[in-house]
């Protein structure tokens, strides 16, 4: 098991997309400690992908692992945003 798995994430992270999503994200944390999701070339998202990224890391905490998103765009905040979160964990309530 590696220590750090990255995985660049891209163009549609909407329910159309979630079974990929979900795939690549159960790859990553079975063979990683730390779980990077790079947001940077996100288009588009909604409240699975919300969904999805919360319950991950809540997978991740109970294996003693980690998840954590980077060069989170505005659409993936506004995502967080409109489900009441902010896209950085642990991934509470927003203010």
């Amino acid at each position: 098991m590696s220590d750090t798995v990255c995985i660049r994430m891209s163009g549609d992270c909407t329910v159309r997309a979630i079974r990929t999503l979900h795939g690549e994200i159960v790859a990553g944390l079975a063979s990683a400690t730390d779980l990077v999701l790079d947001c940077t070339d996100i288009e588009r998202a909604d409240i699975t992908f919300v969904q999805l990224v919360v319950s991950a890391a809540g997978t991740a905490e109970r294996q003693a692992k980690r998840l954590t998103l980077v060069d989170v765009p505005d659409t993936v905040q506004g995502a967080f945003a409109r489900a009441g979160l902010t896209p950085q964990g642990p991934f509470t309530r927003a203010a």
